[in-house]
């Protein structure tokens, strides 16, 4: 974890919305590479974090679930961003685990390649996850407050003015900066559909109607025989 002499940012959060805006703010200023260690009680809101720090990424936060029974959920955003490897530590226990889903202690090695790896319940991996990691500790402070301390590191330096700003903003104004996602086109009318549209990818529940009849009715057939080696493939 981060020298606890490091800077450091406290604040307290008091709907899942600020935490997600300070994850925004995080996933906004991260570049491939980045490693960002999540500690925190059961329930003290890393997930909704991690949604802001994927949105912030490019990715549609809606995607983002704990990956507690899978250990690894990887999500790829706008084109040009990063993927965000988002890691649930809590049922991990030594090296020999963390080189099953292709971790280098310490740090994370080839892991954070092109990458921002986000690690929840980091502090169950000890000195594996590092010297370099952006640590962000959540501790409750009621029904839906929570206690935020966010620990910067050299690597993190020339970003570190402008996030306190930004986590700032998000516990003040209780949404923060959202960024602009990229529309895409509907699968069913073509139009352009904002990522954070309720319907998304579809324009409308009715373009989504269609394309669930299109599967039912038999419209969209496999183009060929599913063979052994298709199975085998990532």
């Amino acid at each position: 974890m981060s020298d606890t002499g490091a800077p450091a940012w406290r604040g307290r959060s008091t709907s899942p919305e600020q935490t997600r805006a300070i994850g925004r703010a995080i996933g906004a200023a991260a570049a491939a590479g980045d490693l960002v260690a999540l500690s925190g009680e059961l329930g003290a809101g890393k997930t909704q974090l991690v949604r802001g720090i994927a949105e912030g990424a490019g990715v549609e936060p809606a995607a983002v679930a704990s990956p507690t029974f899978v250990l690894v959920h990887e999500y790829e955003g706008l084109p040009g961003k990063p993927v965000v490897v988002h890691i649930d530590a809590y049922r991990l226990h030594g090296t020999g685990d963390l080189e099953t889903i292709g971790w280098t202690a310490p740090g994370g090695g080839e892991l954070r390649e092109g990458a921002i790896v986000v690690v929840e319940w980091a502090d169950r991996i000890g000195a594996n996850i590092g010297r370099d990691a952006l640590t962000v500790i959540l501790t409750h402070a009621g029904e839906e407050s929570r206690d935020v301390v966010i620990q910067c590191v050299p690597s993190w330096a020339s970003r570190w003015d402008e996030l306190r700003r930004l986590f700032d903003l998000a516990i003040s104004t209780g949404a923060g900066a959202k960024p602009k996602l990229q529309s895409r086109p509907c699968p069913i009318c073509k139009e352009p559909v904002a990522a954070d549209a309720p319907a998304f990818p579809f324009c409308s529940k009715r373009c989504r109607t269609i394309d669930l009849g299109k599967w039912a009715t038999g419209d969209y057939r496999i183009s060929r025989p599913i063979e052994e080696a298709d199975l085998d493939e990532e």
